[in-house]
């Protein structure tokens, strides 16, 4: 049985009859909200007219309203040196819309006294003020407010930036908002369009490419600023603009500085070699370094502070440098400091590590000459003229390392009690070896080696030479003769280990008592086997060398045997 429900019944049963209720939904006529042309606002102008007609501006506000958060932004170009081949496009001006907020940044005419302007614009709403910058937000008492048709506050703010202004400290990037970046697809185009603007600014005003901020080159009225002195050295400056860079004004303005500076000691070191440094020659070269940095500070075409630094740097490099000898051997006579000017130059003695100890150990055992001497054969030696991008000099510092290895050894066996005879020659590498092998004593203990092989030297002749084979006695006499033929058979802890563990034997050779060879043997299956051996220095024998060897080593193992059997 089935009854036909009337129109309006059927209206008002709607909510019980699922399918009629679908068909009528599909019936109605769809509602349509008419968009709004301007969703992020239609701003005022932010830029001025004389650079961005206004009607350009409406254009772009216009466009960005219709965009996608990525694409919300337009460049103002034109085409300059139309007629040459340097032809290109510029960004004289930019206006975008980012997270809840209108940014602009221009230019100025030919003959405006401003660097550059900006301005930026925001709705007084409750989302903007989740989004807006702080800074931003928070400056509304600096603003222009002005009001739309729907009643909707919105605020305006817009100013030039002039040289005076960066000097003052409004050398922020305010052409740039918060948040924006290449790395963000929301920001990436939007970041390009203000590279383009960032350059085409850069490209009016003085800058230095190596610089964090494009406004340093401005902000620096000076030498003393360029080089970025310490504010506790320059506070006593009365004018820095007239402030000439020379040995003398240096000494003075450093020397000034008293205990109660954050930096101390670099008054007290200038004022302890004052005397050395401003003999004659040495004087001269000081300043020639100093000129270097004030040609570039008054060269116009220098896109790079660092070389403003360099010749400073080379400056306090010396001294560093003669300092650190004057402590040592404060009655070194000053034609030394001539002598080997170009090493104080080039060699870096400020890394060198040092205590108290050890300036009054190599003080009383180790004469200036031979130190002297070592740094020459190291420069000498050390001929790597690559100078890193990363260098506070424009040519080569070298790092001495092995002598600061040596220095950190004798400091560690002086702060453990222990006495450190002066070595038999000073030379390098012979005075590394021979501290090294002083200092592995102190983190080893001396232990008993097994003596299988030879327990009594062995001596057989080749050639009219005397060959003499041993075994060490103990680990310390292994270090030693580590440190004799210079390899590291000492000072590796599983050469030693591997003997105490019969894993393998060390045997010792000397010709005419001279140490020669080390050599590393094992048995297997009853047959001796040379794991490896080396001559003074890790190098390998030659053919002649290595059948001397077999030579003498069968003779001498031939000598054990026969004395193993007289005692049978």
């Amino acid at each position: 049985m089935q009854f036909k429900l009337p129109s309006h019944l059927q209206q008002e049963l709607l909510a019980y009859d699922p399918k009629l209720k679908a068909l009528v939904k599909e019936e109605k006529p769809k509602k349509t909200t008419k968009k709004a042309k301007y969703p992020l606002g239609n701003i005022p102008h932010l830029i001025p007219e004389t650079v961005v007609r206004s009607a350009l501006q409406q254009d772009a506000i216009d466009h960005i309203n219709n965009e996608p958060a990525p694409g919300r932004f337009h460049s103002f170009t034109k085409v300059v040196d139309v007629a040459t081949p340097q032809a290109r496009t510029v960004t004289f001006a930019i206006i975008y819309h980012f997270e809840q907020c209108w940014y602009a940044a221009w230019l100025p005419q030919r003959g405006e006294n401003y660097l550059y302007g900006y301005a930026y614009a925001f709705k007084n709403t409750a989302t903007a003020a989740k989004v807006v910058p702080h800074h931003i937000w928070n400056s509304k008492e600096h603003c222009t407010e002005h009001h739309s048709g729907r009643g909707v506050q919105t605020f305006t703010y817009s100013a030039t930036v002039t040289k005076q202004d960066i000097i003052n400290g409004n050398d922020g990037r305010n052409w740039r908002a918060m948040g924006i970046a290449s790395y963000y697809q929301k920001a990436r185009e939007i970041n390009h369009a203000i590279v383009a603007f960032e350059t085409e600014l850069m490209a009016t005003i003085p800058s230095w490419s190596d610089s964090r901020s494009i406004f340093d080159r401005i902000k620096c009225t000076n030498v003393l600023d360029a080089l970025d002195l310490p504010t506790y050295f320059t506070k006593h400056v009365e004018d820095k603009n007239s402030f000439k860079l020379t040995v003398d004004s240096l000494i003075n303005l450093l020397i000034k500085s008293d205990g109660n500076d954050i930096y101390p000691y670099m008054h007290l070191r200038l004022a302890s070699i004052k005397d050395i440094i401003t003999t004659p020659w040495i004087k001269k070269q000081l300043q020639w370094e100093l000129d270097r940095s004030t040609e570039e500070w008054n060269n116009p075409g220098n896109q790079l502070r660092k070389s403003i630094k360099y010749g400073y740097n080379a400056f306090q490099h010396i001294c560093n440098s003669i300092y650190f000898i004057n402590q040592i051997w404060p009655d070194c006579p000053v034609d030394h400091y001539r002598t080997y000017y170009e090493e104080l130059r080039h060699v870096n003695l400020g890394n060198l590590r040092h205590n108290d100890e050890m300036i009054n150990w190599l003080h009383e055992h180790m004469p200036v000459t031979s130190f002297f001497n070592i740094l020459r054969k190291f420069h000498v030696s050390e001929t790597d003229s690559r100078v890193s991008s990363l260098s506070d000099h424009d040519y080569p510092i070298k790092s001495f390392w092995e002598l600061n290895d040596t220095f950190s050894m004798i400091m560690r066996i002086l702060e453990n009690g222990k006495t450190l005879e002066p070595p038999k020659r000073w030379r390098m590498p012979d005075f590394h070896d021979y501290v090294q092998a002083e200092a592995w004593k102190i983190q080893n203990k001396n232990e008993s080696l097994h003596q299988d092989l030879f327990p009594a030297p062995v001596k057989v002749s080749i050639d009219g030479s005397e060959w003499t084979f041993i075994q060490p006695i103990d680990t310390h006499q292994l270090a030693q003769w580590g440190q004799a033929v210079r390899n590291c058979v000492g000072s590796a802890s599983q050469y030693a280990e591997n003997i105490k563990k019969r894993k393998h034997f060390i045997v010792l050779c000397m010709i005419d008592g001279n140490p020669t060879f080390t050599i590393q043997l094992d048995v297997s299956m009853g047959v001796m086997n040379v794991k490896q051996i080396a001559c003074v220095g890790k190098r390998r024998l030659d053919a002649d060398q290595e059948m001397q060897y077999t030579s003498a080593f069968q003779q001498a193992l031939q000598s054990r045997e026969s004395e193993l059997s007289s005692k049978s």
